[in-house]
């Protein structure tokens, strides 16, 4: 039996290792790679570029993981929204193509909301309620599935020169804006693991890797020129590390896979960024 190893840099360890298990247990064959079915709810920063087909890619080209994706993705919508969504809802209790429930649930917040919630009890009260009901959704359907909160990025600086609405209403600046989403984060899942005990919840940290390397390396291109959704290797830098929070270090260090007209140089280097910074994962959801 191949078995895949996951490296949990998360504070969820336990958790990680019992869906290691799960996964693990499903192998058939000395060369099969493990299946995982991975649904995703969200609005345009995961339709962007294809988020989900990204990181199955790179899930396949790691040979150690068969994936499995569906997604309902909804321009502007909120988590609170996508439990009133009739055709995710229904996506989400029918299960993967193979007719087996999902492994992992990814769930995106709203920009505007993720970092409102920090502040603003409305916003606060709307972002909880919402993660509560899809984790209590998804786990009344498997009660070993895995939700992962996809955590947003900031928006970029430009757009606090240009007095953008959207920019202030999530802080002063890109910094607080940040601060914002990782609190907000933390607390909307602390809020759902208070409602339903036993669900197993993380935090990926996108937004805190896209600040470490948009610091480092500013001509990189993660943004599109609204300053607001992934370019395309913002995107890809968002598979890197929901792949890692998905499957760990181990799955992320072997695959391959580049988007066509990614240059290799700029995507060795975002990834190289993820792996060699694990106390990101750590710090997620804190």
């Amino acid at each position: 039996m191949k078995t895949v190893s996951f490296i949990a840099w998360s504070r969820r360890t336990l958790l990680l290792a019992a869906l290691a298990a799960c996964f693990c247990g499903n192998a058939k064959a000395a060369d099969e790679a493990t299946p995982v079915r991975v649904l995703f709810l969200g609005n345009s920063y995961t339709a962007f570029n294809k988020l989900p087909g990204m990181v199955g890619e790179l899930m396949l080209s790691s040979q150690m993981l068969a994936p499995h994706i569906g997604s309902n993705l909804q321009g502007n919508y909120t988590l609170e929204r996508h439990t009133t969504n009739a055709e995710g809802m229904d996506l989400l209790k029918k299960g993967a193509d193979d007719g087996k429930p999902w492994d992992v649930v990814v769930v995106q917040e709203h920009s505007v909301v993720s970092a409102a919630a920090a502040v603003d009890a409305d916003a606060r009260t709307l972002m909880e309620n919402g993660l509560a009901k899809l984790v209590k959704s998804a786990h009344e359907l498997n009660p070993k599935v895995l939700v992962v909160v996809f955590q947003v990025w900031a928006r970029h600086e430009k757009l606090w020169k240009e007095k953008s609405a959207d920019a202030l209403a999530t802080g002063n600046d890109p910094e607080q804006a940040l601060a914002r989403i990782h609190f907000a984060n933390a607390n909307a899942v602390k809020a759902a693991q208070e409602k339903i005990p036993g669900a197993q919840i993380i935090v990926s940290p996108v937004g805190d890797f896209w600040w470490r390397v948009h610091d480092l390396y500013p001509a990189l291109a993660l943004y599109a020129e609204d300053g607001t959704h992934p370019d395309l290797l913002g995107t890809l830098l968002s598979a890197y590390v929901i792949l890692g929070s998905i499957g760990g270090r181990e799955v992320l260090e072997q695959s391959s896979w580049l988007p066509p007209d990614c240059p290799a140089v700029q995507a060795a280097r975002v990834k190289k960024m993820v792996l060699d910074h694990p106390e990101v994962f750590k710090a997620a959801g804190k």
